[in-house]
């Protein structure tokens, strides 16, 4: 599917209709996501609820939302990337590919490979401090009143860098073959 077709809604294949085990992986990861959103925003109504009635914040809301913020963007990478729907510029690429669509599908898929680079960069940055936080049994919070460990968050980003890069991969692969048909 070209990335045409995933940017207009009205033809985009149905995202409850995933046509791989990589699709169905990435989906449900993004729904996973979607849950984490609704539950951090329970957490924040129920704090600030139990602040303002009965002066008992709870503990460690803070630092639940820093963390559900970068394990939600890392759950829902693939699937925005898979969809289309990542933030880029069309200004130049789309009036390109439009043009010259040998020329702008092989240069999509540059900047997919620029991705590859990216993700993998992020994951292979993420491993060692993974390693670490698991034997070290790292933890965030204020020991005594409320911690927990920081793998699990680390744990997210690696595997979504990982499956975002696996997605540029397939997006460059894609273009390439459009490109090699025209």
């Amino acid at each position: 599917m070209s990335y045409e077709a995933n940017t207009d809604l009205e033809s985009a294949p149905s995202p409850s209709a995933p046509d791989s085990w990589f699709g169905r992986l990435v989906d449900a990861l993004n729904a996973a996501g979607s849950v984490l959103i609704g539950a951090v925003m329970l957490l924040m109504c129920a704090d600030v609820l139990l602040r303002d009635l009965a002066n008992r914040p709870i503990d460690g809301v803070a630092e639940l939302v820093a963390t559900s913020i970068v394990i939600i963007v890392f759950l829902q990478l693939p699937a925005t990337l898979r969809h289309g729907r990542m933030s880029r510029a069309d200004l130049f690429i789309d009036p390109y590919i439009a043009r010259r669509p040998r020329a702008g599908r092989r240069l999509r898929a540059l900047f997919s490979l620029a991705g590859v680079f990216a993700c993998g960069v992020i994951a292979y940055a993420t491993w060692k401090p993974l390693a670490r936080a698991w034997t070290d049994q790292e933890y965030l919070g204020v020991e005594g009143v409320f911690t927990f460990p920081t793998w699990p968050m680390r744990a997210v980003v690696l595997l979504g860098a990982a499956l975002a890069a696996v997605q540029y991969v397939l997006l460059a692969v894609q273009d390439l073959k459009e490109s090699s048909g025209d």
